[in-house]
């Protein structure tokens, strides 16, 4: 029997036009328009999922991104249990402002709360060289817990987003900011100092053996524990972490869902075995 409703506040935050409220409505309703009116203020969307045995209510907050509204978007922030920031691929630019909508999030934020960055319109044309190079500049890439690329167009990968989250927010250690259920440990990993590395793939994942052999290639830069999970081979595992789509990757505390390039790799390795070895 399914306990009550936990229901949850998750803010959506980005710059105009990166397509905040195209990847709510695909979550929501399943349905993409070609072109929305600019969200003022704000709009909140409800969801609900089942996680194990517990019933989460989502409630989306679809934040305003226009500059009149950011010295005000501190009203709709309150109380918020997830982030989830947005840019747009095609235009890399606005990942730069990612750090500004961080830091008006924690002037308001006496907590730690799950943060994920997602990468929106990657059906688009997009460099991802320079996507990497702005990302390793980000303070910000050190404070989220998960990246997922998608598509509010295809759908791809959109579901990955909110689940992630109300995953961990079902195992959200509020006093350490660390989501206890996606941090792993095995074969001793953690003792020995080697960073623990968890990647799930099928075999018809064409983007899967690319980022696998991305996160091999990094093995004689860092001490890495590496296991590669089939989920048409190990369903438990895959269900225990929520996998949705492929590749879906796990490094240290951080999940990451789409294709990665060494870049984005090299340096999530760096935060996370520093985190490491200094816990």
């Amino acid at each position: 029997m399914l306990s009550s409703v936990d229901c949850r506040k998750i803010v959506v935050l980005g710059n105009p036009s990166v397509g905040k409220t195209s990847v709510i409505q695909r979550y929501v309703h399943n349905q993409f328009k070609g072109s929305y009116s600019a969200t003022l203020g704000f709009n909140i969307y409800t969801r609900y999922i089942t996680i194990g045995e517990k019933k989460v209510g989502l409630s989306i907050w679809d934040v305003g991104g226009q500059e009149a509204f950011k010295k005000f978007a501190f009203r709709y922030l309150v109380e918020a249990d997830a982030a989830i920031f947005v840019a747009d691929v095609s235009r890399p630019e606005s990942i730069d402002d990612l750090s500004v909508w961080n830091e008006r999030l924690d002037q308001i934020s006496n907590r730690k709360i799950p943060k994920i960055i997602l990468f929106n319109k990657i059906d688009l044309e997009h460099n991802v060289d320079e996507i990497s190079d702005r990302l390793n500049q980000l303070d910000i890439r050190r404070m989220f817990n998960g990246i997922v690329f998608a598509s509010a167009k295809t759908g791809k990968n959109v579901i990955d987003i909110f689940s992630m989250i109300a995953k961990m927010l079902t195992g959200w250690n509020e006093s350490f900011g660390v989501p206890q259920k996606q941090k792993i440990n095995f074969n001793g990993a953690l003792a020995d100092a080697q960073l623990p590395i968890v990647f799930f793939f099928s075999d018809d994942c064409t983007w899967c053996k690319p980022a696998l052999d991305n996160i091999s290639s990094l093995s004689n830069e860092f001490p890495l524990t590496i296991r590669v999970v089939n989920i048409n081979t190990d369903e438990k595992l895959a269900k225990e972490y929520g996998i949705q789509s492929l590749p879906t990757t796990i490094i240290g505390s951080k999940t990451i869902v789409g294709d990665l390039d060494t870049k984005i790799i090299r340096a999530i390795m760096a935060d996370e075995y520093v985190r490491l070895i200094t816990e």
